[in-house]
């Protein structure tokens, strides 16, 4: 039998759910996990990126050279993120890069690329070995890896954009790998 008391306490509980219930969908949008931000990746080139990204500076070996060669990189919602840039010392060393990257890239992911598509970006130098590509395969310690790739030039600067998941694949990763990917753009 429903009583006034015990229809408006009823009531109360039910409210109160509601609103904890409320609470947690404001909350989860209090704390996204990708937080996009405009990123220079290098002199003019700007990029979304979806964490604050780390940075990196060094001479790294490529192609029996010497290569300056900067990074910038962060993890955010199960995902590795990066952009590599290599500064080359001579034009018609870019495309025989660009293979290099490529296929050291693959090997260290054992993985075979697939999906590959011609690179063209807004602001990228159009290149034959410039690519767009997915790798799966498997890291260091075994676990399986997915990784949404471009290497692509800017005149004498190669760049190495990577996200990257490791283990179980995280949901909408590869939306996000390519909304990532496809922001690279001039800086205004």
């Amino acid at each position: 039998m429903f009583t006034p008391v015990s229809c408006l306490s009823r009531l109360r509980r039910c409210r109160a759910v509601l609103l904890l219930a409320g609470a947690g969908l404001l909350c989860g949008g209090c704390a996204p996990a990708l937080d996009w931000r405009d990123v220079a990746v290098a002199d003019g080139l700007v990029m979304q990126f979806p964490c604050r990204p780390e940075r990196a500076e060094r001479a790294v070996r490529l192609l029996e050279r010497s290569v300056p060669a900067r990074m910038s990189s962060c993890d955010a919602g199960g995902l590795g993120w990066s952009v590599t840039l290599f500064e080359i010392d001579e034009p018609a060393r870019v495309s025989e890069t660009l293979r290099h990257l490529r296929s050291r890239l693959a090997a260290n992911l054992q993985a075979e690329e697939s999906q590959a598509q011609e690179a063209t970006s807004p602001g990228l130098t159009p290149q034959q070995e410039a690519r767009r590509l997915l790798l799966r395969g498997r890291g260091a310690d075994a676990r399986a890896v997915e990784a949404e790739v471009l290497i692509a030039a800017r005149g004498l600067q190669v760049l190495q954009v990577v996200a990257i998941t490791r283990g179980e694949p995280v949901s909408r990763w590869r939306d996000r790998a390519q909304e990532f990917i496809g922001s690279l753009r001039p800086a205004p």
